[in-house]
Formats: C-alpha cells, structure tokens, sequence
C-alpha cells in the first residue's frame, strides 16, 4: 500500500467515516413457479412412504333420512266416518248374490227372503216378526249349550262361540245416520219434483206416458196386491239373471228387434199429439 492510501484511511479514521466494506454478491432469486400443493404439505421422504401401508380412502357418511310417512290426503268422495261392515253391501256384492257366485249364500238369502214374504201372505207383521225371532233364538240356544256341553266333558275352555259376531260393529253414528238421512232427502225432493210434473203437465208426453202406466197398474191390481208382486219380484231377480247370463246373445237380438217396433209406435204416436215432435233414429 502506498503511503498516500495510508495517510488518507488515517484521515477517514479520524473524520469518523465507516470503513466500506467489500460488496458481496447476492444470491439470485429462483423465479421458477412451484406447486402449491407441494408447498403446502408436509414434505415426507421416499422411506416414510414405503413404510406407509396403503389404506383405502373412507367412504363417505352418508346421512340417513329417515322416511317419514305422509300422512294420506282425506279424501272428499269418503265420509269422515267409517260405515259399518253390516252397511258395506255394494253393488258388486248384491250382482254376485244375483248372479249365483256363491251358490250357498245365495240360495240361503233366497230361500229365507221368500220364507217371510209367504209368511206375510198368511199370518201378520207381528206373528211373522214373533215367529222369526223365537227360530233364531232356538237355533243359538241349542248350538250354545252344545258347546257348553263339550266344554264340561272335554275339560277344556273355549269362547263364545259367536264371539266374531259380537265384535262386529252393528252400531250407526250421527255422521252416517245424517250421511244417509241426506241421500235418502235427495232421492224423496227428486220423486216429488217428477210427480209434481208429470201430474200438472209439464210435458204433454211424459205426462201421457205416466197416465198410461197409471192405467196398465189398475188392471195388475186387481189380479195381485202389493206382495204378491214383491214375492215375483224376488224370484225374477234370482232367476232372470243367470238366464240372461246363459243366453245373452239371443235374448239382446230379440230386445233389439222388440225395441225398434216400440220406437216406430211411440213415433206415431208422437206424431198424431199437437206439438210433439217424433225423434229422429
């Protein structure tokens, strides 16, 4: 070193300058993108995951839900109230009982129906009614008493044997006695507005169809009464339907022809009557 560099370090020494220090170079900068996943986790050597056993990832929980029932929409067709069993006779059933589906309980409706019409032709209401009642009556008592008989002999316990009978419900509520009430007040206002105008001549035809048929009945009366006519009524309904059944083709061909004459007549009729117009086929 010289002695101008020596003496003018001395001076900076004195002034009270830093000693400038040789500049080092930084470290460049990696600018090369890494994964973000990989700075994120952990690092784990190749050993840690050799020694790793490899396990299925869990399945996920899934939740139950629980089906709840709906609770059914109330229909508007149904009553809120449930008819008694003993009511449940539909049509479906009265066709089966008509048609001889079930031979036994139809010859036993039959045969017991036409029982108390004969009855009434020959004894009153009441003797009738009196009569049924005490039959009925000596039937359960013997068939009660059997049981009872082979209960004390066998040693053994067993229930009314009607037991399924009284447990049927044979009641009515208010809702079904008015459910009833109303249908039975619609059908009797409907035969009152009918008669009301047949009989003042609302319609000229109808109401000389109904004067005709006022007049056939006068002659039916006189060769039977009221329950002669229901007792041929019962029989026809057990009988006519399995005819027709049996023989329904024939029996259509001939109502067809039958009723083509009736429409010819009632169009004649028709056109003999002041404002009557015959219909047209």
């Amino acid at each position: 070193m010289s002695k101008g560099d020596s003496k003018a370090e001395e001076v900076k020494h004195e002034l009270g300058e830093p000693e400038t220090k040789p500049e080092t170079p930084e470290p460049l900068i990696d600018l090369a993108p890494k994964d973000p996943i990989d700075t994120l986790l952990p690092q784990s050597s190749e050993k840690d995951i050799e020694d790793k056993p490899l396990t299925p990832d869990p399945e996920p929980v899934k939740e139950q839900v629980e089906d709840i029932p709906e609770d059914p929409l109330p229909d508007s067709t149904t009553s809120a109230a449930e008819i008694s069993p003993l009511l449940k006779f539909s049509i479906g059933g009265v066709k089966d009982l008509l048609y001889w589906r079930d031979i036994k309980v139809s010859g036993v409706v039959f045969g017991l129906t036409l029982l108390v019409l004969l009855s009434l032709c020959c004894f009153s209401v009441v003797s009738v009614i009196s009569y049924l009642t005490l039959s009925l009556l000596t039937v359960t008592v013997a068939f009660r008493l059997y049981k009872l008989v082979l209960q004390t002999l066998n040693g053994t316990q067993q229930p009314n044997p009607f037991q399924s009978l009284l447990d049927m419900e044979v009641t009515l509520s208010k809702d079904q006695i008015h459910k009833y009430a109303d249908v039975i007040l619609d059908h009797l206002n409907c035969t009152l507005v009918c008669t009301r105008d047949l009989v003042l001549v609302k319609n000229m035809v109808a109401s000389l169809k109904f004067a005709v048929f006022m007049w056939l009945l006068t002659y039916i009366g006189c060769c039977f009464n009221g329950l002669t006519l229901l007792i041929l009524g019962v029989i026809a309904a057990f009988v006519l339907p399995p005819i027709y059944e049996k023989y329904q083709v024939p029996i259509d061909n001939h109502y067809n022809l039958v009723a083509q004459k009736f429409a010819q007549v009632a169009n004649a009729v028709r056109s003999k009557i002041p404002g009557a117009k015959p219909k047209t086929q």
